[in-house]
């Protein structure tokens, strides 16, 4: 539940602390004071490293050493079991990144880990004609995978998708081979992304100060602001819109973003819930000193609106009742509530959040 910097207390929170302070000076009755905006201001973009930033990717190193681990077990003993397991290490990685891309700044962006891992649609020509290669398929071989978007569509979660949804546990050889590599590719991108993070985070939040990109708290806090709007748009504008419209007027399935674990509604949730993550400095049950906080110091009409188109895209998700490459043809109406609900979202926070921000943090 989010912290308010205005607290109404109950009569009977007042008359326990009457009482705890008897015996005491008068001058020790008088409440804590509530924190200034400025005091508030200075802990926004700490407390986004440490409440979000840094426990999420650690979250996501240690669900990326389960897949490779879950990964190799199904190449070496193919079973149903081990590739049901494996399949569902792949649902557990993609929550923690998908909320990650709430806040997509720093060395996921700068060191391309974003392409190199997530690309889609799958080119399933190219797919199978790297199979029936003589190309190693090994980690190394794919990481240099970097020159253009089909090579990209080759590594990273979705081809590895494709392989652990196969039908049946018959896997050749080489589709051994490349499930192995993808899963160590995968692994690596992200014990790199981790490494790095840490140099940004003093970026982030000293900024200003030591080489920072950021010249001061404004421009950190912008940036931040503008990676969750950023997901928003991309998700309501993009993932869903562009398989929704199709070609010709006729929706396409094999477009969205995780169409053979049929994942992808949970990736789009878990894109909103991140950047929601982001305004209320929320994860893994910890919270911290947020925008939220900021933007309700000065205008609380407007954090509840913000909050509230938060809270509505979220929940519109429920009226879509079976998989999104279903759902564009069937429930339309459904879907198209949903990229909505988004699109309000986005325009709530967009320019009122930046605005706020550059009226209000001057330094």
């Amino acid at each position: 539940m989010q912290h308010s910097l205005f607290k109404t207390f109950t009569i009977a929170a007042i008359t326990a602390t009457s009482l705890s302070v008897i015996g005491c000076n008068s001058n020790d009755d008088n409440p804590t004071p509530a924190a200034t905006f400025a005091e508030t201001e200075g802990k926004v973009l700490t407390s986004f490293t440490s409440t979000i930033g840094t426990p999420l990717y650690n979250d996501f190193q240690t669900k990326a050493t389960a897949l490779n681990e879950a990964v190799k077990k199904l190449a070496a003993s193919p079973s149903a079991e081990n590739q049901t397991t494996a399949q569902e290490a792949w649902k557990a990685v993609r929550v923690v990144w998908e909320q990650s891309e709430g806040f997509l700044i720093g060395p996921v962006e700068d060191n391309s880990y974003d392409p190199y891992m997530d690309t889609w649609p799958t080119d399933r020509n190219e797919l199978n004609a790297l199979l029936q290669s003589s190309q190693s398929l090994d980690a190394d071989a794919l990481g240099g995978f970097t020159n253009e978007e089909t090579q990209l569509t080759l590594r990273g979660f979705h081809p590895l998708e494709y392989l652990l949804w196969k039908d049946d546990v018959n896997y050749t050889a080489r589709e051994k081979e490349y499930m192995q590599g993808l899963a160590q590719d995968v692994l690596n991108n992200v014990n790199k992304l981790v490494a790095d993070w840490k140099p940004f985070s003093t970026e982030l939040t000293k900024p200003g100060e030591n080489n920072s990109r950021y010249t001061n708290k404004q421009d950190a806090l912008l940036a931040l602001s503008k990676a969750f709007v950023g997901i928003c748009s991309e998700v309501g504008e993009g993932k869903m819109f562009e398989p929704f419209e199709g070609t010709n007027g006729q929706p396409d399935s094999t477009i969205s973003e995780s169409p053979y674990s049929h994942n992808s509604i949970a990736d789009f949730k878990n894109n909103i819930q991140g950047a929601y993550n982001v305004y209320l400095c929320k994860y893994g049950g910890s919270t911290g000193t947020s925008l939220s906080d900021l933007v309700a110091y000065n205008n609380k009409t407007l954090d509840q609106d913000i909050k509230s188109k938060f809270q509505a895209a979220i929940s519109s998700f429920d009226g879509i009742t079976t998989t999104f490459e279903q759902a564009i043809y069937t429930q339309r109406t459904a879907v198209q509530n949903t990229m909505d609900a988004i699109n309000a979202l986005k325009a709530s926070v967009d320019e009122p959040l930046e605005n706020y921000i550059k009226q209000y943090v001057k330094d």
